[in-house]
């Protein structure tokens, strides 16, 4: 009996083992797909900032970006008329085509809003300095947010980095889990 007393134990602990292991690479890559979600939302519509088919329409001279902080940022393009499957009409005016990122300290969540509508969230679990907008010119130069009209028309180049982090599924372990991407995005449509 006691042979068998400590052989169940041996098991036991390694079965809760194993199994701390297991929820942590769970939730590691929890945190890729939050952390990549993130990412490819941003640089998919950053990409397309000031994107306007139709030229010589009313809205001649749209800003990409209106708004560009540290962890805001508001960016406009035009990719349809007043109804879904309507062509453009030259102006960011319609559903959707104005995007708004801004982190929210207090619930630690990176938000997103379109149209003006109120931002909801994107990713949570973002800790402070998680999520950090930096904006260049041409040359390289790095811009101070927030931004005027006069700089967001220089940028060229918007670096993006997002951070997520939750404690380790293993209450021994003080570390918590992280995850982290940055990406770098060229904006093609030039400032009008």
């Amino acid at each position: 009996m006691g042979i068998a007393g400590v052989l169940y134990a041996a098991l036991y602990g390694f079965y809760a083992m194993h199994l701390h292991v297991l929820r942590a690479q769970e939730m590691q890559i929890a945190l890729q797909e939050d952390s990549r979600l993130a990412i490819d939302f941003l640089t998919r519509e950053l990409h397309l900032a000031g994107a306007r088919p139709v030229r010589g329409g009313p809205c001649e001279g749209f800003e990409r970006l209106t708004v560009a902080e540290a962890q805001m940022v508001t960016l406009q393009y035009d990719f349809r008329g007043n109804s879904t499957g309507s062509r453009p009409d030259g102006c960011p005016d319609d559903p959707s085509e104005q995007v708004t990122y801004v982190y929210d300290g207090s619930a630690q969540v990176l938000k997103r809003a379109t149209g003006g509508g109120a931002p909801q969230p994107l990713i949570t679990n973002v800790p402070a300095g998680g999520f950090l907008l930096r904006y260049f010119d041409r040359g390289g130069n790095e811009f101070e947010p927030p931004l005027s009209s006069q700089e967001r028309a220089l940028v060229r180049t918007v670096v993006i980095t997002v951070q997520v982090s939750a404690r380790h599924p293993d209450p021994r372990v003080e570390t918590p889990l992280t995850s982290e991407l940055s990406s770098t995005v060229f904006l093609p449509n030039p400032a009008r």
